[in-house]
C-alpha cells in the first residue's frame, strides 16, 4: 500500500489506522450529539432555576447545583438537565464518571469521605432525581 502512495509501508499503514480512529470518534461524537438533539426535542428543557425547584422535594440545594453544574459539561444547547434523565441512557454519560467520579468529588465538596455515601438502593433507576437523593444521604 505505501509502494503506491510512494511512502514507507509503515507509514501508509499509521495513515490509514489514524484515519479510521477519527471517523470512529466522528461518529462517536456525531451519535451522542444527535441522541441529545432527540432528547431535547422530545422533552422540555430546563433553566437551572426551573431544575432546582423540580429538585427540591427530592434533595439537597448542594447536590441538586453540583448535578446541574456537572451535567452541563456533557450536554450542549438547547439540551439541559432534566430531574429524570437517565445517565446512560439519556445523557450518554459514562458509567464511570458519574458513578465513580462524582460520588468523590461532591464528598470533597461536602467536606465528607465518599465512603460515608451509603450503598446505591436497589431498584432506583439512574436518574438525576435519585442521584441527588442518593448524594444528599451523605452525613451532611
Amino acid at each position: 500500500m505505501g509502494e503506491a502512495l510512494g511512502i514507507p509501508e509503515w507509514l501508509a499503514v499509521l495513515l490509514w489506522v489514524l484515519g479510521l480512529l477519527i471517523v470512529v470518534v466522528a461518529y462517536g461524537f456525531y451519535s451522542v450529539r444527535k441522541a441529545h438533539h432527540r432528547l431535547a426535542e422530545s422533552r422540555p428543557n430546563l433553566s437551572r432555576e426551573q431544575f432546582l425547584a423540580m429538585m427540591e422535594p427530592d434533595c439537597s440545594t448542594e447536590a441538586a447545583e453540583f448535578l446541574w453544574d456537572h451535567v452541563l459539561f456533557y450536554v450542549r444547547s438547547p439540551l439541559s438537565p432534566h430531574p429524570d434523565d437517565e445517565f446512560s441512557k439519556d445523557l450518554r454519560i459514562d458509567d464511570d464518571d458519574w458513578s465513580m467520579d462524582w460520588p468523590r468529588e461532591f464528598a470533597d465538596q461536602q467536606g465528607f469521605h465518599e465512603s460515608n455515601l451509603p450503598d446505591w438502593p436497589a431498584g432506583w433507576p439512574p436518574t438525576l432525581r435519585n442521584f441527588g437523593r442518593w448524594l444528599s444521604m451523605g452525613p451532611v
